[in-house]
């Protein structure tokens, strides 16, 4: 179905996101149960620190919001149109004109993800600053779901082309056996309370590399409406460190559960408790009626793979970056 007049642009603002957030919900309703690109829950994670006005652009038609784009320079894009229109609509030309113009306002720079094969090849990037690393080619970078043909077809048409550089999206039923995962002696998992504030951000500092996750960024994930107190989750050491945590998510209307992020510090890895907030979560998750739960990672991190896996997730299917070459104008 097209759009009966010429689709109309607006930056983001906070008026806006009850707008972006019934467009996820309603094209992620309509794919379940594949995948979609991102769910309210990623939404309520990113926005904090990304400079949301000059980064999202949402178009309207006729029938209301009609598509958004979530502009990164140096990685790839989140897009969606909605589930109605065809790639054929004039709102995915005006949507990839302004992702270009809006790349063209930053210096080319070195597309250190494209790469990667490990999270130590990802630490090792980090360390030697290869995000501020500069380049010669003006690369714009968007993403696809391998099993979105017309989306893919879209996106070879207007000159991108695939690269190895995916993540992984990954589903299962709650209706299925949640394991068990015990915890180590003395450990125990509860929610984040007001007075964890701190050691739960640094927590998530020290569980990622070079992370600059902030007090600040917290908070403002905590009062995002869609926020559920009972679902951020920490493992708790006997002397009263966190040694790993949660955030799960859940859509009521959809009836799915998500997570992010999810993250264990280096010095109480291999004891199981990842497996162990994140099965707690998908308990917490059933109770509150969800019959799904979706989870992501990066396809170079073994590590998040082995976990989400153990926790009965399976692949359905694969968000692959793809990418266009700019010509300066």
């Amino acid at each position: 179905m097209s759009s009966f007049i010429s689709p109309i642009a607006k930056p983001f603002s906070r008026e806006l996101l009850d707008d972006l957030l019934a467009l996820v919900s309603g094209n992620a309703r309509a794919r379940w149960p594949q995948v979609t690109y991102l769910l309210n829950s990623d939404v309520a994670w990113r926005l904090p620190g990304s400079a949301p006005e000059q980064n999202i652009r949402l178009w309207y038609d006729d029938l209301g919001v009609a598509a958004y784009a979530w502009f990164e320079s140096n990685g790839p894009v989140a897009f969606d149109i909605r589930i109605d229109l065809g790639f054929d609509s004039s709102v995915c030309t005006e949507l990839v004109y302004w992702l270009e113009e809006r790349r063209r306002q930053f210096p080319p720079m070195f597309p250190w993800l494209l790469s990667l094969t490990s999270m130590q090849d990802w630490q090792d990037a980090l360390s030697n600053d290869l995000p501020a690393k500069s380049d010669t080619t003006r690369l714009l970078q968007v993403s696809a779901l391998d099993g979105d043909k017309e989306r893919c077809e879209f996106l070879q048409a207007s000159g991108f082309e695939p690269t190895q550089h995916f993540a992984f999206s990954l589903t299962r039923s709650l209706d299925d056996l949640i394991p068990e995962a015990p915890l180590p002696a003395g450990y125990t998992i509860r929610p984040v309370e007001e007075a964890d504030f701190e050691q739960r951000v640094d927590t998530h500092r020290d569980a990622w590399f070079k992370s600059t996750f902030t007090l600040e960024q917290y908070q403002s994930i905590r009062a995002t409406p869609i926020f559920e107190s009972s679902l951020d989750l920490v493992a708790e050491s006997p002397t009263g460190e966190f040694g790993s945590y949660c955030i799960g998510w859940i859509d009521r209307e959809l009836g799915i559960g998500s997570f992010e992020p999810v993250g264990t510090r280096p010095s109480h890895r291999r004891l199981g408790l990842g497996q162990s907030v994140n099965c707690e979560g998908l308990r917490r998750m059933k109770t509150m009626n969800m019959h799904s739960a979706k989870i992501g990672t990066a396809g170079f991190n073994d590590r998040a793979f082995g976990l989400y896996t153990s926790c009965g997730f399976k692949v359905i299917d694969k968000d692959r970056t793809w990418v266009k070459a700019l010509k300066d104008v």
